[in-house]
């Protein structure tokens, strides 16, 4: 079987395991006060070449876009995003839930611009509206493109004239870090809070929160323990981190899975293959004929996205553990459907 479902179908990688067999051997602080997690934080400030930031470590994608985004909005404050962006359609209205409205912008490629994002400040200024105050990217985004460090420099310029925050949900920010021209200690000159993502490379579960404006810091902690996000057990979040940043393989294993993307996107287009978007990194989409998908699934996995009708979008996603055998093996079936 060829496995280009997601990039957080596996356990975890060995090294992570390793780390965690480790914790096991002895008692733990809980709640964050354990060496595991002072260690990661510390290599992560490392990486970043910042000690100033704020970190915290929480179980998941969705309540880590929940800490971030609401931790600091007052009742009357909305966050901006792209029509496209996880937390638009993904969280079962997790933001929506907390009293704050998202302000949608419809964008092609699933990235928000400079010129876009004025535009929509621009319009929302009446008394009968909400007063945005945050603005949502994810690097990268869902329909797989990737944002540029001008890009990002762009709508973070608009923020800071405008009073706004910019908040980059970093799910697969590994994954962004490797297909664009950002380093990561570019992120806190370009953004307020970000988050980097465990689950989708690598660990098993978790997701960093780093909080760069000294404002969004204050009694974070009394936030995140009101919403459930501090865990009794974050020694076991930590010490994935801890070996995911102490020799660099958080890079290692986003550049694998943007490499064997690179290969699967060569291939596709040798026997001519027609993209849903021009494929920027590990998340590859094509438009297929509906009445192909049930052959091409019995010795392949993969997503079939809810978009057109008579053919459909599926999306191919690479990872760390995807082989050059699997990439031949879904071409080879491919091809015998034409």
């Amino acid at each position: 079987m060829n496995i280009f479902l997601n990039d957080y179908n596996d356990l975890c990688h060995e090294e992570v395991y390793k780390k965690l067999a480790l914790v096991n051997q002895k008692g733990n602080a809980g709640y964050g006060n354990d060496e595991y997690c002072e260690r990661a934080k510390q290599l992560i400030k490392r990486d970043l070449k910042n000690d100033n930031v704020h970190i915290e470590f929480v179980s998941g994608g969705t309540v880590a876009n929940i800490i971030a985004i609401s931790a600091n909005l007052l009742p009357y404050e909305s966050v901006i995003a792209a029509a496209s962006g996880h937390i638009t359609g993904h969280e079962a209205g997790s933001i929506e839930a907390t009293g704050h409205k998202i302000e949608i912008i419809n964008t092609e490629d699933g990235k928000l611009n400079d010129i876009l994002l004025e535009k929509k400040i621009d319009e929302l200024t009446e008394e009968y509206h909400t007063v945005p105050k945050i603005v949502y990217i994810s690097q990268t985004t869902e329909l797989g493109s990737v944002y540029s460090y001008a890009e990002i420099e762009d709508i973070y310029n608009v923020c800071l004239e405008r009073g706004l925050y910019l908040y980059i949900d970093g799910a697969r920010m590994a994954h962004g870090l490797a297909a664009s021209d950002i380093e990561i200690e570019d992120l806190c000159n370009i953004c307020d809070i970000f988050t980097l993502g465990g689950t989708k490379n690598g660990a098993i579960y978790g997701e960093v929160l780093v909080i760069v404006e000294p404002e969004l810091k204050q009694n974070i902690r009394n936030f995140m323990k009101q919403r459930g996000a501090v865990m009794a057990k974050s020694f076991a979040i930590g010490a994935q981190f801890d070996a995911l940043f102490e020799n660099g393989l958080y890079y290692k294993l986003a550049d694998k899975a943007y490499d064997m993307s690179v290969k699967l996107v060569r291939e596709l287009k040798n026997i001519g293959v027609k993209f849903f978007k021009e494929p920027e990194s590990n998340q590859v989409f094509i438009i297929y004929p509906l009445e192909k998908i049930k052959q091409l699934e019995i010795e392949n996995r993969f997503e079939v996205m809810p978009y057109l009708e008579n053919e459909k979008i599926i999306r191919f996603v690479t990872n760390y553990r995807t082989t050059e055998d699997e990439i031949n093996g879904l071409i080879k079936c491919i091809k015998e459907l034409e």
